[in-house]
């Protein structure tokens, strides 16, 4: 028996709408439904999706000043030109992955305008549903046709109430990650796993999926100068970075442990003090659920900028732009009890939990609620 689908869309510009993307699916698939995720700019136009990729994290890495005019210079593009232009984008593909799998709902974590035009004027009436995967919005999300939008934060919300978005078609859900962050911990057996000591102070720096989190090496060998702290580097898939902390690690084995891409990185985070990192969407998210005093190091303008200015404003991180402040809010933090409890309250009152069930389900409900309709 063929079991009902839905098409995730996503890209691969920075690993969180990828995530957002496979948390869906993965809930989907356990609630009887085949997820097809598809990266359809990707798929649509290879060659050129790589290069864009290419120059995203150059440009984020060595040229921020670039990023910034981009994201803020497109920002105040008229939205409707930017969806009008954004429909033809991998069109063909999307109507064969239509005409191929017949989804019940299209859900995309990347803003690709492709799908509601499509499946609106093609008389496929399909409907479509956006998960904004940062703490912040960018006009480019926003098109008149998207059925409803899931939002991490209120202040997104408001965002699109002020673009005349019905509020009907708004949900704050928070951002889907992965179930194992908001599972319950016997801490212990992650310090024995990891040959961590409970008496001292975690730092762990965490340097995102790319592993881009600039002065890394220059960070952690300040740090671990420090006998009352244990620090840990996660590289991602940066193999140069590993390779530059290796030394670190043979210097210090007690007191420094070096991992690469890590997927059982929730282990390690639950056990952290103290997470230096980017501040991306789904790391923040991940971060909230865990209640991890935060450090955002050096925000990249743009949707990491924004993100950074949500949290501090709500008390939820500290924001540095320097490894010397840095190295000092981390001293800050592992000596001010009242300070690191304060800030695991902000985290805790932003998280919204459950937030791939809550959008799943509304999804089903919709299908069920027209199935009724139609009876």
């Amino acid at each position: 028996m063929r079991h009902p689908s839905a098409l995730i869309l996503t890209a691969h510009y920075g690993n969180g709408h990828l995530q957002a993307a496979n948390v869906i699916a993965r809930e989907l698939k356990q609630k009887g439904f085949d997820p097809i995720v598809s990266d359809l700019f990707g798929e649509s136009y290879p060659a050129f999706s790589t290069f864009t990729q290419s120059l995203l994290v150059k440009s984020v890495s060595y040229r921020p000043s670039f990023y910034k005019w981009f994201y803020y210079g497109t920002k105040k593009v008229n939205s409707k030109g930017l969806s009008q232009f954004s429909r033809y984008l991998g069109r063909k593909r999307l109507q064969e992955l239509i005409n191929e799998h017949r989804p019940y709902f299209i859900i995309t974590t990347f803003p690709l305008h492709a799908a509601p035009f499509l499946s609106k004027r093609a008389g496929f009436l399909i409907p479509t549903y956006t998960i904004i995967t940062d703490y912040c919005i960018h006009p480019y999300w926003m098109n008149p046709l998207i059925d409803h939008y899931f939002v991490a934060s209120e202040s997104v919300k408001s965002t699109l109430l002020n673009q005349n978005i019905q509020e009907k078609c708004i949900t704050v859900s928070g951002i889907p990650i992965r179930p194992e962050f908001e599972m319950f911990f016997d801490k212990r057996v992650f310090y024995q796993k990891y040959h961590l000591n409970q008496n001292k102070k975690v730092i762990t720096v965490l340097a995102g999926a790319l592993g881009v989190l600039k002065n890394v090496k220059e960070l952690c060998q300040l740090l671990v100068c420090n006998p009352s702290y244990h620090i840990v580097a996660i590289c991602g898939k940066n193999k140069s970075l590993y390779e530059k902390l290796l030394p670190l690690a043979l210097r210090f084995p007690e007191s420094f442990r070096l991992f690469g891409y890590e997927e059982k990185v929730h282990e390690l985070m639950a056990i952290s003090d103290c997470l230096i990192t980017k501040p991306g969407g789904i790391t923040l998210t991940e971060a909230t659920a865990l209640q991890i005093p935060l450090i955002l190091y050096n925000p990249v303008p743009g949707q990491e900028g924004e993100n950074a200015r949500h949290f501090e404003e709500n008390g939820a991180a500290l924001v540095s732009h320097t490894i010397l402040e840095t190295v000092k809010q981390v001293h800050e933090l592992s000596s001010n009890e009242e300070l690191a409890r304060r800030m695991k309250k902000a985290l805790h009152i932003i998280h919204k939990s459950q937030s791939s069930t809550l959008i799943t389900d509304f999804a089903i409900n919709q299908i069920e609620q027209q199935d009724l309709i139609l009876r």
